[in-house]
C-alpha cells in the first residue's frame, strides 16, 4: 500500500512540475524549484534537518517509470527508513524525466536543487569527471552483479565517493540488477560478424561505443527518449540497453531479436547533496545508511535472482527472439574488444585505478 501510494505522489507530482515549467518556463540551468518556490526540496543545508524527531523532507528525482526495478528500489528504500523512523520523512518523489535527464539531475544534486537522484556511472562522468565508476564502462571487466557487490564492499565504495567529495555529493546504495545487452530489428546476434554494419544506439559513453566498432557495427549516440521511435522508425536497427528495463521500457514492441550476452555491468548509484546529508538529525542518517544497507542485500539476493530467472521468458513472451552466444563465441567478442580498447581505457580511466581493479578481480575469482 505504500508503495502504491509513492507511485500515485509521484505521477502527482511529476504532472504539477509539467504544468508550474509549461506556466512560467524555465530557466536554462534547468534548476529545480526549490522549498521556498513551493517545490519538493529546499537548498542543500535548509532541508528542514533540526533537531531529532523533527519531520524532514527529502527530494528524490529519477529518470525511471514506475514498474520499472530501479524505481521499485528507490521506494523499497523508502520503505524501510520509514520502517526504521515511522513518520519522519516526508518523501518528494519526482519520476520519469519529470525533472530533466539523468544529467540534469546530477547537476541539481550537487548544486543542491535536489537531496537526491538515481544516475548511472556514463551519466556522472558527464557533469563530474571521475575515473573509479568508469570501470563498470568497461565491456567484459566485470562478469556479474555478484562481482561488482564484492568489489563494491571490499573497496570500490570508497574509491568512488572519494572521487566524489570535491563535487558535494556521496553515495547513498548501488543498484546492480543485470547488465547491458543487445537488441536489434535486423537478425540474431550470436558472433561478432552478425554486428557488422549494424546501427545500434548507444549512451554517449566510450564503453558502449568501443564495443559496437570492435565488432564491426556502427554506435549511434542518441537520448534514451528518442530510442522508441527510432526503432520504429527505422533511423537505427537496434540498442545497447540494460535487460532488466526492457519489457518495462516497451522495446519489445520495436525490436525482433534479443542477444542473451551481458556486455557491460554496470549499475545504478543513489546520490545525494553532502550539504543535505549533513544538515540531518544522526538518528536519521543512521537510518538512512541502514535502510541502504538493506537495499543493496535485498537488490542482490532477492531483485537481481528473480529479474535474471524470468526476464528472458518475459522477452519472448512479449514476441522477441532470445538468441544465446556459445562460450566460444563469447571468448571471441572480449578478445575482439580487449584488443581493440583495453590499452586505450587503462590510459583514459588511469593506471592505478584500472590496476588495482584487474588485481582485485583476478584475486577474487580464484578464491
Amino acid at each position: 500500500m505504500k508503495r502504491k501510494m509513492r507511485q500515485i505522489l509521484s505521477v502527482t507530482l511529476s504532472l504539477a512540475v509539467l504544468l508550474s515549467l509549461t506556466a512560467c518556463g524555465t530557466s536554462s540551468s534547468g534548476t529545480a524549484p526549490t522549498a521556498a518556490d513551493g517545490g519538493g526540496t529546499a537548498p542543500a543545508g535548509d532541508t528542514g534537518g533540526g533537531s531529532s524527531g523533527e519531520k524532514v523532507k527529502i527530494s528524490i528525482a529519477t529518470t525511471n517509470v514506475d514498474g520499472d526495478p530501479m524505481q521499485d528500489l528507490i521506494y523499497y528504500f523508502q520503505d524501510q527508513v520509514d520502517e526504521i523512523l515511522p513518520g519522519r520523512v516526508e518523501w518528494v518523489n519526482y519520476t520519469n524525466s519529470s525533472m530533466g535527464s539523468e544529467r540534469e539531475l546530477g547537476e541539481m544534486v550537487m548544486n543542491g536543487g535536489l537531496d537526491a537522484s538515481l544516475q548511472g556511472p556514463s551519466n556522472i562522468t558527464a557533469f563530474a569527471p571521475m575515473n573509479a565508476v568508469r570501470l563498470q564502462d568497461v565491456p567484459f571487466l566485470f562478469k556479474d552483479q555478484d562481482e561488482l557487490y564484492a568489489a563494491t564492499n571490499e573497496w570500490y565504495r570508497d574509491m568512488i565517493n572519494k572521487e566524489c567529495e570535491p563535487y558535494g555529493f556521496t553515495t547513498m546504495f548501488f543498484e546492480y540488477f543485470m547488465g547491458q545487452e543487445i537488441e536489434n530489428t535486423k537478425r540474431p546476434v550470436t558472433t561478432p560478424e552478425d554486428m557488422v554494419g549494424l546501427k545500434i544506439r548507444v549512451y554517449d559513453s566510450p564503453g558502449p561505443y568501443n564495443f559496437v566498432e570492435a565488432c564491426g557495427g556502427l554506435p549511434v549516440a542518441m537520448a534514451f527518449s528518442e530510442v522508441y521511435t527510432s526503432l520504429q522508425q527505422g533511423a537505427i536497427d537496434g540498442t545497447y540497453t540494460t535487460t532488466s528495463s526492457f519489457v518495462a521500457d516497451k522495446l519489445c514492441e520495436v525490436t525482433k531479436y534479443h542477444t542473451k550476452m551481458s556486455i557491460t555491468n554496470l549499475g545504478m548509484t543513489l546520490i545525494w547533496n553532502s550539504k543535505s546529508l549533513e544538515s540531518y538529525p544522526q538518528d536519521l542518517r543512521d537510518a538512512l545508511a541502514k535502510a541502504a544497507k538493506r537495499t543493496e542485500e535485498y537488490c542482490q539476493n532477492v531483485v537481481s535472482p528473480e529479474i535474471k530467472a524470468s526476464v528472458y521468458a518475459e522477452i519472448e513472451a512479449e514476441g522477441v527472439e532470445v538468441n544465446e552466444v556459445s562460450e566460444a563465441d563469447y571468448q571471441r567478442f572480449v578478445e575482439k574488444v580487449e584488443a581493440y580498447c583495453y590499452d586505450k581505457m587503462r590510459e583514459d580511466i588511469g593506471a592505478e585505478v584500472w590496476d588495482q581493479c584487474t588485481q582485485w578481480l583476478e584475486e577474487y575469482r580464484a578464491r
